[in-house]
């Protein structure tokens, strides 16, 4: 007997009407919202939670096939799969609901100032990682006492020597047990601060972090405040998708959307860092919660169920690296996911005593979602049984389908737009979940199975490569999957065509269809672009006296600004022509720039632009003052932390930038030697050869070298006395030549020795 649908006679008025008032509806929202995107959140939280109702009461008792025991336990699994997410779509709105408006209080709130110990953790992290965050650190502004401790578990000299450097206390310790936790807890057992800062060992603080923090703790009840962790760098998403101009970082919905909602039911998570505590609440659960590799969360949970207060800052106080490469994301997610499942066995929300009823179903929400792999996996799969091999999931018509399914699918495309605030759109999150998916699922199974690990795993900062690398490894599952669904595909239309009932395959092409595009999205992550800066670069505004040549400083701008050097524009004028920069550069620069002061540097490039002429220089070895000083000018740009909002990222862009990108030639890491574009000409004679010198065209020029156009072919290997300007001389040598238009483009070395007067 066939299954009742909604597209029958006696469903069929109202089904038609509910689609129409549901759509309808969703339209208004959505013209509404494009205007004032704030003003739809609840409305469309309604509709979308009213829809996913009536789309799974509907999947529930009208869908499931019963003819086929296959598909039946098939269906039985996706329904499942979706009711589970019916779950956490609830947990979103009731998080989504309202927006957190506390006051913001001050640090005029407080009866006395408290002293603070700032706890920056690191393993094996290397220096120039620890070393911006120890800067950051040192230079936060607070009326009180103020104790940095890097916390070294890794016992290293070079990290002892760098916190002394700059005045921090070092802390190591002979027993590394219990990982971060563990070493948290040792500080403090060698502290006696009020209150304890954590940030991890990127996350650098801005100088404010302590004056837009610590008023928290006028109210004797709060147990910590979290700021959200934002990044000054570029995820694994946004930069081998070259959509770093399109999309936020793939963890601002959660930092900066769903913290801020939890925090009315006092379950704002700690995450690790960029967190205040009061020593008073951590010594009432016994110190940072331990055995499990995600002591963040436990640590938090315990704390709230010992009803301490918990706060959320909306302000981006400190920033840090996200993972750079797809693999290290990975392994972070991995981390969390297990260690979720870890604290869930160690102390089940459910069953833990001091928790609220919200505060139970919130975290226990946030366990269930690591399980995101899992469900995703089913979706992919369960078009496939069918296409592949016959067996259908969903018994249902393409009419009843567009009745029931669409206006739940547009209604979560709306209210993930709104309740988001621009920063994580349906389709996004798709992507995101389909490429994360084969590895989460199997971190998680083997976790439930008894294959877990206790170990804690360091996410790998500050790394640097040269060439392109596509991930075989990562990207097989998906491979596999793609590969799976063409076959689908190719099967029911070319291979056993005439075999499927009509209605089941338009339901699985078109589902199969959305898979391939979020499969091949998740392929394209795998290839992993290379990263040869050393240190992210920000954009400032910051005028600068510069000491390029010897003679009088020139006045002119910073441009970007990094831990390590700048990049500066030189205004042409009647005091700088382009004569001026021509000469000579010095081996070791100077840089006056406003609000730092004087710096030493080596200018690595030159470049001239219409109105300027353009450099980049590295630092020179600075002092703690001056590393302070660096790091404050940079944390207090706006452009320090990336945008947080989705901005016309749409997959076909992303994945032809990708593509198009991966083509091009990877460019090599920048000369070790400066260049400046050169016009002119020079002399060529070969040394003891009384012949005609050869005239060449000068293309750019450096201290060690030229590149040159030639009339007649060079020999890689020549050397040669190049005249420059009529008076000076150098010997080079010829280590490469290229033909170009009739011409020949060669590239000169000249040796080490001072240019000598002809």
């Amino acid at each position: 007997m066939e299954p009742i649908v909604w597209t029958d006679p006696v469903f069929w008025p109202w089904s038609g009407v509910y689609a129409g008032v549901v759509v309808a509806v969703l339209a208004v929202l959505w013209v509404v919202g494009r205007r004032r995107p704030g003003s739809i959140r609840r409305p469309a939280l309604a509709v979308s939670l009213g829809s996913a109702l009536v789309y799974i009461t509907w999947r529930v008792a009208f869908t499931i096939p019963e003819d086929n025991l296959a598909g039946r336990i098939a269906g039985i699994v996706l329904v499942v799969a979706e009711i589970v997410g019916l779950v956490q779509l609830a947990a979103s709105t009731v998080i989504g609901w309202q927006r957190s408006e506390r006051r913001r209080p001050t640090l005029d709130a407080l009866s006395s100032i408290p002293s603070v110990d700032v706890y920056i953790a690191t393993y094996s992290e290397s220096v120039t990682v620890l070393e911006p965050t120890l800067a950051g650190a040192m230079g936060m502004r607070y009326p009180g006492t103020v104790t940095v401790y890097l916390c070294d578990d890794g016992s290293r000299p070079a990290v002892k020597e760098l916190a002394e450097r700059y005045g921090a206390v070092h802390l190591q310790r002979e027993d590394h047990s219990h990982a971060k936790a563990g070493n948290l807890n040792n500080a403090m057992a060698h502290s006696t601060g009020e209150l304890i800062v954590t940030l991890d060992a990127d996350m650098i603080p801005t100088a404010d972090f302590l004056e837009k923090t610590v008023g928290y703790f006028a109210d004797r009840k709060v147990g910590f405040v979290q700021a959200p962790q934002a990044f000054h760098n570029e995820d694994a998403f946004q930069y081998n998708l070259f959509a770093g101009d399109m999309l936020p970082n793939e963890q601002d919905y959660f930092m900066r959307t769903l913290q801020p909602g939890k925090e009315p039911f006092n379950a704002v998570m700690y995450v690790g860092s960029n967190t205040v505590f009061r020593r008073a609440a951590l010594d009432s659960i016994g110190g940072f919660a331990t055995g499990v590799i995600t002591e963040d969360m436990a640590t938090g949970m315990l704390l709230q169920a010992k009803k301490w207060r918990t706060r959320f800052v909306p302000d981006v106080v400190a920033a840090g690296l996200a993972p750079e490469n797809f693999g290290d994301l990975l392994t972070q997610r991995t981390r969390w996911a297990r260690g979720n499942i870890q604290t869930a066995r160690k102390w089940n929300p459910l069953t833990l005593r001091g928790l609220t009823a919200m505060q139970k179903w919130l975290y226990t929400d946030g366990i269930i979602y690591w399980h995101f792999g899992i469900a995703k996996l089913v979706f992919i799969v369960a078009p496939l049984l069918y296409l592949i091999f016959g067996i259908p999931v969903v018994h249902a018509d393409v009419p009843s389908l567009v009745m029931i399914w669409l206006p739940y699918f547009l209604a979560s495309f709306v209210s993930m737009n709104a309740v988001s605030q621009g920063r994580r759109s349906f389709t996004w999150t798709h992507i995101y979940e389909i490429a994360m998916s084969p590895t989460i699922a199997l971190a998680v199974i083997g976790e439930w199975v008894g294959f877990s690990t206790k170990r804690f795993a360091v996410t790998p900062k500050g790394v640097s490569t040269e060439k392109l690398n596509f991930r075989w490894g990562l990207a097989l599952p998906h491979l596999v999957l793609l590969a799976a669904s063409v076959y689908g595909l190719l099967n029911a239309y070319v291979l056993n065509a005439g075999s499927f009932t009509i209605n089941s395959l338009v339901i699985s092409t078109f589902w199969t269809l959305y898979n391939i595009v979020g499969l091949t999205m998740a392929v394209l992550v795998c290839l992993e672009r290379p990263r040869q800066r050393a240190t992210e670069r920000t954009d400032v505004s910051l005028p600068v006296a510069a000491r390029l040549w010897d003679g009088a400083p020139v006045r002119g701008q910073v441009l970007d600004l990094s831990f390590s050097g700048a990049r500066i524009a030189l205004p042409w004028s009647t005091a700088f022509s382009t004569t001026d920069a021509t000469r000579r550069l010095l081996e070791h620069a100077e840089l006056d720039i406003e609000g730092i002061g004087s710096v030493p540097a080596e200018v690595r490039w030159v470049s001239e632009s219409t109105d300027a002429l353009l450099a980049g220089l590295s630092f020179g070895s600075l002092t703690p003052a001056q590393s302070i000083a660096v790091m404050a000018a940079i944390t207090a740009s706006p452009d320090w932390v990336r945008h947080d909002r989705e901005e016309g990222a749409r997959m076909a862009t992303a994945a032809a930038r990708t593509l198009t990108g991966a083509a091009r030639r990877v460019s090599p890491s920048l000369r070790s030697e400066l260049r400046v574009t050169a016009r002119g000409v020079a002399q060529l004679q070969a040394p003891g050869i009384a012949a005609t010198p050869i005239t060449v065209h000068l293309e750019d020029l450096s201290y060690g070298g030229a590149r040159i156009r030639s009339p007649r072919p060079l020999a890689s290997g020549e050397t040669y006395d190049v005249t420059l300007g009529g008076s000076a001389t150098a010997r080079a040598q010829v280590r490469w030549v290229q033909r170009r238009r009739g011409r020949f483009v060669a590239g000169l070395q000249f040796d080490r020795e001072e240019p000598r007067a002809s």
